[in-house]
């Protein structure tokens, strides 16, 4: 469970970012509430935003063979915004890992309450070798002092399908691909939550969502989807690339 009244009160530290965005008609759902994959799209903006604010974005790595890629995110929702509404998403450094480090988000509403809040971790990715690299000492010495994690995620590890029902492969699209030549993760999110919601009533906005990105999905990949319904509230998807490597594992609440 979360302790929104410590997620409300956790105090920010100096290097907040903070960005003002209105729910656009393309980011709601049937209901004329927000979508959950709108909300992962606004915080990996949120994330590039602040990161380019304290050097250490995009444009930091240049002349590098390193990119930042989002290795795990959860996402826990109290109430989704209308059509029109103003939010502010409010995001920080939390802190390192090993080679991973974290960041916490926090969603307000017009009355500055707290609707959603999420945590990732993230990590430095050699475009080159294409896997997880070493923080190399110029990014260690940028990054800020850690603020505040008023949450966790809410289990150590997700576990794959065990009776996972296949769904019929696709190919990624053009369209999504991302700079690093790779598909961008709130696309990987759109089908883990595309596959989840086949055969259940619309429209579908999860009360939480946790997914682990366990490999790249290039133009190249086959797409397969495997679901698994745990309980009532709650479903297990595993993408993969036709069963030769994963791509993601996901759980979601409804």
């Amino acid at each position: 469970m979360i302790d929104w009244a410590k997620v409300d009160s956790a105090v920010a530290p100096p290097t907040l970012g903070q960005e003002i965005y209105h729910v656009r008609i393309s980011e709601i759902c049937p209901n004329g509430l927000f979508s959950i994959c709108s909300m992962a799209e606004y915080l990996q903006e949120s994330a590039f935003r602040n990161s380019s604010l304290l050097n250490l974005g995009m444009e930091a790595l240049n002349g590098t063979s390193l990119a930042w890629v989002l290795a795990r995110l959860a996402i826990f929702v109290r109430h989704y915004p209308h059509k029109g509404d103003a939010v502010a998403v409010e995001t920080w450094y939390a802190g390192i890992n090993g080679k991973f480090g974290n960041r916490f988000y926090r969603f307000r509403d017009e009355n500055n309450m707290v609707i959603a809040t999420a945590l990732s971790t993230f990590a430095l990715f050699d475009l080159n070798e294409r896997k997880i690299a070493e923080w190399p000492e110029f990014v260690q010495a940028r990054m800020p002092e850690a603020g505040p994690k008023p949450l966790d995620f809410q289990r150590r590890t997700i576990e794959k399908p065990l009776l996972g029902i296949p769904r019929e492969p696709f190919k990624p699209r053009l369209g999504d691909i991302d700079l690093y030549n790779h598909v961008n993760n709130t696309k990987l999110i759109e089908w883990a939550l595309s596959a989840a919601t086949e055969n259940v009533r619309h429209p579908f906005q999860p009360s939480a969502l946790d997914i682990v990105f366990r490999n790249e999905c290039t133009l190249d990949d086959s797409v397969q989807a495997e679901v698994e319904q745990l309980s009532e509230h709650d479903s297990c998807v595993l993408l993969s690339s036709y069963g030769q490597k994963e791509l993601i594992r996901a759980h979601i609440t409804r």
